[in-house]
C-alpha cells in the first residue's frame, strides 16, 4: 500500500429534504483496491458520482494527493486523474471506437481545423492494446456487444486518467463484470492488478461478493447511505459481508428450493424444429404450466437468439412455434405480447426502462390498453398498481412518481419485473433478471418468481450465473453452436452439478 492518495471527510449529499449519503468518511492509498459494497440504493453509485464531477456533494471535504479537491464535470476530474466507468455504459453508439476514447480531447489531434483520424486511430489501438482488447478502432461502437463497449470504456479511462495522474490515478469501477464472461473477467482482473502495480487506486463497486474477495485489499460496506464497515479483505467471509450489507445473515437457502413447484402436464408453449440462420437450428421443447425451463450456454451458444424469436425480436427461419396449441409468429414484440409473452430484458437501460417517465408509468406500459376505461387512465388505479409492486418487489424510491432513471439500477431491474408482473403474460422470458442487483434483493426476486411458478405462470431463464440457473430451473436446457446437446431433470433437493452442465456446454 503505498502513500494516501484520495481521502473524504464527512461527504454527504441531499436532493431536497432527503439525504441519500451522509459522513461518509473514505481514505484511498496508490496501489491498493477498495471494494465497495451494499445493497441497491445503499449510496455506492452516489459517492462515486461525487468524486468522479458528475454531481457535487452536499457537505463534507475530499482531497486528492492531500490537497482539496473538487471537480465540476467528468472532464475536470479526469484532468486531475480520476476517471470513472460507469455502471450504465456511456459511449456515443454512432461514433467509433477511437472517438469515443478520445472524445472531448479532439484537439490534441486537430490543427488548421483538420482532424488527423489516422492518429487518433493509432493512439486508441495502442489504449485497447494496453488492456489486451484486439478491436478495430475506425468501428463503430454500436456495431460491437455490450462485452466489448465495457472494455472500451475501460480502455477510455485509463488513457484519459494515466495521462494527467502521471501513473497515480483514482479509477473507479462500478459494477465492471456485469456483462463480461469468465475469460474477460479473468481479463480485467488481470489489468486491475497491473493497474494497482503502476501505483495507481482502484475502487470497485460490484454485487458480486466473490469478485470482491478475490480482487480487493480493503472493503467498505454502505448501507442506506451510511458507512457501516471496514475491513482487511483477508479477515473478510461471504457470510460476513453479506450480513453487514442486508443486516441479517444469509438463510443458506438462496434459490427458495422449498418452494419450487412441480409443474403440471398442460403446454403451455410448444417449439418444434426451430431454426434463425446463422444462429440456432433444429430446438425442439416444450414448457409446461408452471415450469421453469433454464437455458444453458456459453456465450454465441444460441441461447439468447431463442429468446430474441420468442419475444419477438427476431424472426425465426424454419419450424414452429405454439402458444395453447395455435402456431404463432410474432413480429414484434406487441405481437408476442398480445400471446401471452413477454420478457425482463438483459440490458435495462437500453431495452427495458423509458428513463424520463415515472415509476409508475414504466410499471403500467406494457398493459395499459388493459388498464384504459373509453380511452382514458385512472390516476388512482394506477397508482394503487405502483404502490403495491413497490411493496412487493422492494422498490427503495421516494415516490411511485420518481423518474426511473433516479432510480440505483437494482431498484430500475426491480421495476421492469413488476412491468412483467403486472402485465398478466403467461409467459416470461427472463434474461439475466438479477443482473446487477445486490445480494439481499435477489432473495426478494427469488420469491417472486417462486410466486409467478405457484400461480401458473411459466418461465423460460437464462440465468446471471450457472449456479442462479440451476438453483431455479426445473429443467435445464444445454445448448453449443447453436444446437441442443442435452437436458436436465432439476427437481427441488436433487440438481444436476455444475460439471455434470458444463461438459455437455464445452
Amino acid at each position: 500500500m503505498g502513500a494516501l492518495l484520495f481521502e473524504t471527510k464527512g461527504v454527504g449529499k441531499a436532493y431536497g429534504p432527503n439525504t441519500v449519503l451522509r459522513d461518509i468518511d473514505m481514505k484511498i492509498h496508490g496501489g491498493e483496491v477498495i471494494g465497495l459494497i451494499g445493497e441497491n440504493g445503499a449510496g455506492k453509485s452516489t459517492l462515486m458520482k461525487l468524486i468522479s464531477g458528475v454531481e457535487k456533494p452536499s457537505m463534507g471535504e475530499m482531497y486528492l494527493a492531500g490537497k482539496a479537491y473538487t471537480a465540476n464535470s467528468i472532464l475536470d476530474a479526469n484532468h486531475q486523474g480520476v476517471g470513472m466507468v460507469f455502471q450504465e455504459q456511456s459511449l456515443v453508439g454512432n461514433l467509433t471506437i477511437a472517438q469515443n476514447i478520445y472524445l472531448g480531447r479532439e484537439r490534441k489531434y486537430s490543427r488548421f481545423g483538420f482532424v488527423n483520424w489516422k492518429k487518433m486511430n493509432q493512439d486508441a489501438a495502442e489504449a485497447l492494446k494496453r488492456i489486451d482488447v484486439d478491436l478495430n478502432p475506425e468501428k463503430r461502437v454500436v456495431d460491437i456487444d455490450f462485452a466489448a463497449r465495457q472494455m472500451v470504456e475501460i480502455a477510455k479511462v485509463l488513457d484519459i486518467v494515466t495521462e494527467a495522474a502521471d501513473g497515480r490515478a483514482v479509477i473507479l469501477l462500478d459494477e465492471p463484470t456485469t456483462v463480461l464472461s469468465d475469460d474477460e473477467i479473468r481479463k480485467l482482473f488481470t489489468q486491475i492488478r497491473k493497474m494497482k502495480a503502476q501505483g495507481n487506486a482502484v475502487v470497485f463497486i460490484s454485487h458480486r461478493l466473490d469478485e470482491v474477495l478475490e480482487i480487493t485489499d480493503r472493503i467498505y460496506v454502505f448501507k442506506d447511505g451510511v458507512e457501516t464497515a471496514v475491513m482487511d479483505t483477508k479477515s473478510a467471509t461471504m457470510n460476513i459481508l453479506y450480513e453487514k450489507m442486508v443486516g441479517r445473515s444469509t438463510t443458506g437457502e438462496f434459490y427458495v428450493e422449498n418452494k419450487q413447484t412441480v409443474p403440471s402436464d398442460e403446454v403451455i408453449l410448444e417449439v418444434e424444429d426451430l431454426s434463425l440462420f446463422g444462429a440456432f437450428n433444429h430446438v425442439s421443447f416444450r414448457l409446461r404450466k408452471g415450469e421453469i425451463l433454464g437455458l444453458c450456454g456459453v456465450e454465441g451458444s444460441g441461447k439468447e437468439d431463442i429468446c430474441a424469436v420468442l419475444v419477438g425480436d427476431a424472426a425465426y427461419t424454419a419450424g414452429s412455434v405454439k402458444v395453447l396449441g395455435e402456431i404463432c409468429e410474432f413480429k414484434n414484440p406487441y405481437a408476442a405480447r398480445k400471446k401471452g409473452i413477454l420478457s425482463v430484458p438483459k440490458e435495462r437501460r437500453d431495452e427495458g426502462v423509458i428513463g424520463l417517465m415515472s415509476i409508475v408509468d414504466n410499471i403500467i406500459i406494457s398493459h395499459m390498453d388493459k388498464l384504459a376505461k373509453r380511452g382514458f387512465l385512472s390516476a388512482r388505479t394506477t397508482g394503487k398498481i405502483a404502490t403495491n409492486w413497490v411493496k412487493k418487489a422492494g422498490i427503495k424510491c421516494f415516490s411511485i412518481h420518481e423518474r426511473i432513471n433516479q432510480l440505483s439500477g437494482g431498484n430500475a431491474q426491480k421495476v421492469i419485473f413488476a412491468r412483467a408482473l403486472q402485465s398478466g403474460c403467461g409467459i416470461l422470458i427472463l434474461n439475466h433478471p438479477t443482473r446487477g442487483v445486490d445480494v439481499g434483493s435477489k432473495e426478494e426476486i427469488y420469491n417472486l418468481i417462486r410466486q409467478m411458478t405457484a400461480a401458473g405462470n411459466s418461465i423460460i431463464l437464462i440465468g446471471d450465473t450457472l449456479d442462479e440457473c440451476i438453483g431455479l430451473s426445473s429443467r435445464i436446457i444445454v445448448l453449443k453452436d447453436g444446437l441442443i446437446q442435452g437436458s436436465f431433470d432439476c427437481p427441488a433437493g436433487n440438481k444436476p452439478s455444475q460439471l455434470d452442465i458444463v461438459r455437455k456446454m464445452m
